[in-house]
């Protein structure tokens, strides 16, 4: 099923039989359908312990939580390592059936036999299913610690961040205090250290997404710690990150230098990932090659499943883009929307991403040689003010088609609103080009990202601008683009406010047309 162009994604759903995605309960103009949080796990035992990768927003962590614990409960029933009792209608029918005297002499041999052995006999007095009842067997002590002689969850042994992003790692406290509350034994939490680190802590908007601010938000004793100063276990590029099922660890060989012989495991008993630096959506991004089963990548939010993602480095990015290609993937699970399931759609998906970024480039050169010019096509002249007006109105005239669309009775659908004549716009803009100081080549990077996203959507301007300010910083090292600042109109949404400071950027084009341009003018004021 699919909301307008976004195909619907079930909260839990298993993919493979190594990995099950975790749908992160929020959902966004940015993040899709959710953060896709991904459990990996051997197939041999559902009791086999877990990698998590990536958690979900402060905001809809409860939510995330929840629906993440209800899913290991659920694998800790399919494994039989729970309470044996006779509250079950299938365990009263059954002891109906025996002598009074002799009830509970059975229920004692039944209980001291699944003490014994947690997943013997499991078809006789056992409760299975959707109704069977959970026995918390932990108990908080009174200095606070939680002891547990029997536990009930398989483990999540590590929790592997892709990038620093709070849709990725706001979830990470509530997580962390909900698996020691329920007698996990506490999880290595693996990242790769921020190379901006200095310059995170140093901004205002990005210091929440520093390392330093992610460490400082974990509660005490949830996890284990690479040192008392830095509780992430550094991730380095080709790093495999592994676990087995303990069933099957006798299996596990070594080498006469001690290096443990996974490929002599059993795949249905183990699941591992190499790690792969995947810079440019963030500096700190990773991607993760899973080594058993379909051998599929994880991407994070380098390649999304569904639309394109956002960069701070378009160089690192397109170097990142193409290793995920040169890995020939068969399977893509990317952090946001549906993964990509086979090695033909996974390498169209990437060469997609590669192509789409060259015509994002070509239509941001396009637009700004198009107002970089006096006169339009047709000999008129170049009038930004004219230009956004028409911008305007074929938002406006489109989000009318849209509203006609929708069925009478959808909640969401309004009563028709009149083309507005957008007259203090038009004299707000007017006033701005005649007292500001934005020479006629140059076109504010507001102006730019409407023009190119055909939107006036506030969210998606201020995203768009991270992606098309790394396309300008690229031009302008190739020396295509100038970059400069002016006093003009703060453009807000859809409202046109007072003059401000903003940033402009202006078209020059190849160095030898720059000279040939500078010729020329020089030419016509001798």
């Amino acid at each position: 099923m699919v909301i307008g162009n976004i195909e619907r994604l079930s909260d839990a759903t298993k993919l493979s039989a190594h990995v099950t995605r975790i749908l992160g309960q929020n959902p966004g103009l940015m993040t899709l359908q959710g953060t896709n949080s991904y459990l990996l796990q051997p197939p041999s035992n559902p009791h086999a312990p877990l990698i998590l990768i990536d958690t979900s927003s402060p905001h809809t962590a409860n939510q995330y939580v929840d629906l993440l614990l209800v899913h290991l409960h659920h694998l800790g029933l399919e494994s039989g390592t729970r309470e044996t009792h006779f509250e079950s209608n299938v365990a009263k029918a059954s002891l109906s059936n025996l002598p009074e005297d002799q009830v509970d002499q059975v229920k004692a041999s039944l209980v001291a036999e699944r003490a014994e052995n947690g997943r013997a006999d499991e078809l006789m007095l056992v409760e299975y299913g959707p109704g069977s009842k959970w026995t918390a067997t932990y108990h908080v002590t009174a200095n606070g610690s939680t002891n547990s002689s029997e536990r009930k969850l398989p483990n999540i042994e590590h929790i592997i961040l892709t990038h620093r992003h709070l849709d990725h790692v706001g979830a990470l406290p509530t997580l962390l205090r909900a698996l020691k509350s329920h007698g996990c034994p506490p999880p290595k939490l693996w990242k790769f250290p921020s190379p901006d680190e200095a310059e995170l802590c140093a901004s205002e908007r990005d210091r929440p997404t520093s390392d330093a601010e992610i460490w400082q938000s974990l509660p005490a004793g949830t996890y284990q710690s690479f040192s008392p100063l830095q509780p992430f276990h550094p991730i380095i590029p080709g790093l495999m990150i592994s676990i087995i099922d303990p069933v099957y660890r006798h299996l596990l060989k070594h080498d006469k230098d001690g290096k443990p012989k996974w490929n002599e495991v059993p795949e249905i008993a183990r699941v591992s990932v190499r790690c792969l630096r995947t810079p440019g959506h963030t500096q700190d991004s990773v991607s993760l090659v899973m080594l058993e089963g379909e051998k599929g990548v994880f991407t994070g939010d380098t390649v999304l499943g569904q639309g394109t993602t956002t960069f701070l480095d378009l160089a690192s990015y397109m170097t990142s883009l193409r290793t995920l290609l040169a890995l020939k993937p068969n399977v893509l699970y990317p952090a946001h929307g549906p993964h990509i399931p086979n090695a033909k759609e996974s390498r169209a998906h990437l060469e997609e991403y590669i192509t789409h970024r060259q015509i994002r480039e070509d239509q941001i050169v396009n637009i700004l040689q198009k107002l970089s010019a006096r006169t339009t096509s047709d000999g008129n002249p170049n009038n930004l003010t004219s230009i956004l007006i028409d911008l305007k109105r074929a938002i406006h005239a489109q989000a009318e088609a849209d509203n006609a669309a929708k069925a009478p009775l959808m909640v969401d659908r309004r009563k028709a609103i009149p083309m507005p004549d957008f007259e203090d716009e038009k004299a707000s803009l007017e006033r701005a080009e005649k007292e500001g100081t934005r020479p006629q080549a140059a076109v504010p990077m507001s102006v730019l990202c409407r023009l190119l996203y055909k939107s006036e959507d506030e969210r998606l301007i201020f995203a768009a601008s991270k992606s098309v300010g790394a396309h300008l910083v690229k031009l302008e090292k190739e020396d295509k683009a100038r970059r400069g600042r002016a006093r003009w109109a703060d453009l807000a949404g859809k409202e046109v406010g007072e003059l401000v400071e903003v940033e402009t950027w202006e078209y020059v084009g190849p160095p030898e047309q720059a000279e040939a341009e500078a010729k020329e003018t020089k030419e016509k004021k001798d």
